[in-house]
C-alpha cells in the first residue's frame, strides 16, 4: 500500500508543486529577511509564518491527491496485489468480466466517496480557516 500511496503523490506532484511554489511566491520576501535579522531560527518561521499563511494551498493539495488518487488507473493498474485491490481496478476487471451493472455501480460508489470527502473536506476547511486565518477575515470586514 505504501507504494501504491508513493506512487500517486509522485504521478500527481507536477501540479502540486506547481501550486505550492505559486503560493509561496505570493508571501513577502520580507518575512525571511526580518526572521534572519531576529535571529529567528527557520523552523520557527516556517512553522508560525509560512503554513499558517499557506495552509488553505496546503488543504486544497491534499484534496486535489485524494480526489485524483481515488479514480487513477494508469500508475496503480500494475502494482495492486491481490490484498490491495483498489476500486477503480476493481470497476474495470468487473467491466472486462461482462459485469457491468457491477462495474457501473463500483464507478458510482467511487463518485460517492469522493463527494463525501469533498463536502467533508469543506466543511473541516471553513472550520479550521475560520478559526486559524482570523487575521484575513478581520482585513475584509474593514
Amino acid at each position: 500500500m505504501a507504494i501504491l500511496v508513493i506512487n500517486t503523490v509522485v504521478h500527481f506532484y507536477t501540479v502540486s508543486h506547481l501550486t505550492a511554489v505559486t503560493a509561496l511566491k505570493q508571501m513577502d520576501k520580507e518575512f525571511e529577511a526580518v526572521s534572519l535579522s531576529l535571529k529567528v531560527p527557520v523552523f520557527k518561521m516556517f512553522w508560525r509564518v509560512t503554513i499558517p499563511v499557506c495552509l488553505p494551498t496546503i488543504l486544497d493539495i491534499s484534496i486535489y491527491l485524494f480526489v485524483n488518487a481515488m479514480t487513477t488507473v494508469s500508475g496503480v493498474i500494475f502494482l495492486y496485489t491481490y490484498d490491495t485491490t483498489l476500486a477503480s481496478v476493481s470497476a474495470i476487471h468487473l467491466d472486462e468480466q461482462g459485469d457491468v451493472a457491477g462495474a457501473a455501480a463500483m464507478a458510482m460508489l467511487i463518485v460517492y466517496v469522493s463527494v463525501f470527502v469533498r463536502v467533508l473536506h469543506t466543511i473541516v476547511t471553513k472550520g479550521i480557516l475560520w478559526k486559524t486565518q482570523a487575521w484575513r477575515h478581520r482585513s475584509l470586514l474593514t
